[in-house]
């Protein structure tokens, strides 16, 4: 008997795991230096939504910022979206994987002193102009250590497939590629 409830229980969670997977909602807690900021995902006629929320402040929102959540690794968890302090002063970046139009973006939003609310980061690669979001595999690992975020990439050269890992490296306003190999 206790082997049939064990096995009921641990299929019933399974289940609210992978409905709560395709639910696109997630909520983290960022630290800003006007107390915690409540960021949360939803789904919206345009995609995926991002709310950030301050106590006293009209909720700052971002809406289609990509199709659906994809997990990334970052200070030890994975999540779709992370507050993380990578500058170390106090006040958390926050960073969002998605996918759009069978791409992978990651958007990193970073706290603006002068206006109290979050912006999005510019990531310089080797060739084209800065732009506040990168484009990553939508299949393949993205992880941030420390200040530094790696992305791997597939590609096919020749019929030949090729993984390249290109690295990102925080600036203190932005991400800066470092190497592509």
């Amino acid at each position: 008997m206790f082997r049939r409830s064990a096995l009921f229980v641990s299929a019933f969670v399974l289940s609210a795991v992978i409905s709560s997977a395709n639910s696109h909602a997630q909520q983290v807690a960022a630290r800003t230096p006007l107390g915690t900021a409540a960021v949360e995902t939803g789904q919206s006629e345009s995609g995926v939504q991002l709310t950030i929320s301050l106590s006293g402040a009209e909720p700052q929102i971002f809406d289609g910022v990509g199709d659906a959540l994809v997990p990334m690794r970052a200070g030890g968890r994975s999540a779709p979206v992370i507050a993380l302090d990578i500058d170390r002063d106090g006040v958390d970046e926050i960073f969002v994987r998605t996918s759009s139009q069978q791409r992978g973006v990651l958007i990193v939003f970073r706290w603006d002193a002068s206006s109290n609310t979050y912006a999005p980061v510019t990531f310089a690669e080797s060739t084209g102009s800065p732009k506040p979001y990168l484009i990553v595999h939508l299949s393949q690992q993205v992880s941030v250590s420390g200040t530094m975020i790696e992305a791997n990439h597939d590609s096919v050269v020749s019929g030949r497939k090729r993984q390249r890992l290109f690295r990102y490296r925080w600036t203190g306003e932005g991400f800066e590629q470092t190497t592509d190999h």
